[in-house]
């Protein structure tokens, strides 16, 4: 259900940046590319040294855990492949902020729209939102 680790665009840029110097690339010329920190490519150089791309992978993703149980996000993966209306809205089209809704009434959860709309794409759901 939820997108593999390195699927995610965090980690694929990652392994970008990784892929680009070992292919020569120097630290400055990554971080200019990539639009990355000069520190954070230094850091992805010396786990590159260490334990190549592979290092790179295993490499924890940023953030804090999620309020959302597993259940939690089957649950939301069935709702929005169901119209909106079965949530108690007016029209089938889900957007962002009736998911953001739907959310906190559920799970007593508020979060931001820009974290609903990866939450979404982590489900593979991203589509079925409408932008408004």
């Amino acid at each position: 259900m939820r997108t593999p680790p390195e699927n995610l665009p965090s980690v694929s840029r990652r392994l970008q940046a990784g892929q680009l110097l070992l292919d020569g690339w120097t630290v400055k010329q990554v971080a200019e590319h990539l639009r990355m920190a000069p520190a954070t490519v230094r850091r992805y150089e010396a786990l590159i040294h260490e334990g190549g791309l592979e290092a790179l992978k295993q490499m924890q993703v940023g953030g804090k855990a999620s309020a959302l149980s597993e259940s939690d996000l089957e649950w939301i993966a069935a709702a929005l492949q169901e119209p909106a209306t079965k949530h108690g809205f007016e029209s089938e089209s889900w957007t962002n902020a009736r998911l953001r809704e739907v959310i906190e009434r559920k799970f007593g959860v508020q979060y931001s729209r820009v974290y609903v709309w990866q939450l979404a794409n982590a489900l593979g759901l991203g589509s079925r939102l409408m932008r408004k």
